[in-house]
Parts: C-alpha cells; structure tokens; sequence
C-alpha cells in the first residue's frame, strides 16, 4: 500500500517545466526527460570550515532547498532557459520562478513544485560526436532560494 500523500510511480506520466522572468513571461517545456534534486534540506548540526581555518558550525534546524538539475534532449525551444543563462553569464542578478508540474497518466495535473528566486549555477552543453546518431542531451543546474508545494 502506497504511503498517504505519496503517489505510485506508476501514476505519474511525465513532467512539464516552467519558467518565469519578472516581466510575467513564462515558457512551458515538456521535453525534459528528468528532474533531479530540489528537495528541502533539514539540517541538524553542520561544520564548516572557514577560510582562515577556524570551525564554526550552523544553526540548528537550518534549513535550505537542495540544487534542481534537469536533464534532456536539445529542442528548438526553452528560448526562455537559454536567455536566463546568457543574462547569468553577464554577471546579472535574474532570479525566476521555475515550476515544476507531474502529468498524470490520465492527463490531469498531479503535484506542483514551485522553485522561487531561482538562479542557475552550472549549464552542460551537450558533447557532439561525428559518429553518433543519438540525440544530443543538455542539463542545467539551478539554485532555488525557497519551494512551494501545492
């Protein structure tokens, strides 16, 4: 028996990925093949280490959400993904909202995880190969600030 709130992987089709600039654009993308990460991280008791040697350690009970990494074929589109990463590149500071939207097998909207003040940290251009028919893949790594689960 599945646990209460949780739904068999059975259930869920696929995924679709939004992503929302300040100006109110958003661009809904469908082919991503995965999405990892992005979890809420609880933290009892962490050491670090500071730059002149010494240890502190955090708060207890801090808390933070974990790197969202998606994973998927080029497409023609994510023009929007694609603009958020050149502005990122020139140093300026373009948080988004990036939603992320399980399909159900009966095509209905199952759980929706809205990634708020979002900024990319790492972008893998896909490899390119002379002698390889597969398709090229892409992935992005993005830093969420806080999550909303609806």
């Amino acid at each position: 028996m599945p646990t209460p709130g949780f739904l068999p992987t059975d259930t869920i089709m696929g995924f679709t990925v939004t992503i929302s600039g300040l100006d109110g654009t958003s661009e809904v993308d469908g082919d991503w093949e995965t999405s990892n990460g992005g979890a809420i991280v609880l933290v009892a008791h962490e050491v670090i280490a500071e730059p002149d040697g010494r240890f502190a350690t955090s708060s207890p009970g801090h808390k933070y959400v974990d790197t969202l990494t998606l994973r998927g074929p080029v497409t023609a589109g994510r023009k929007a993904l694609c603009q958020w990463i050149m502005v990122a590149a020139r140093g300026v500071d373009d948080r988004r909202t990036v939603t992320v939207r399980e399909i159900l097998k009966d095509g209905s909207a199952g759980k929706t995880y809205t990634y708020l003040d979002c900024f990319p940290t790492k972008y893998v251009f896909p490899s390119f190969s002379a002698d390889s028919s597969e398709p090229l893949y892409e992935e992005v790594q993005v830093k969420p600030i806080r999550l909303e689960l609806s």
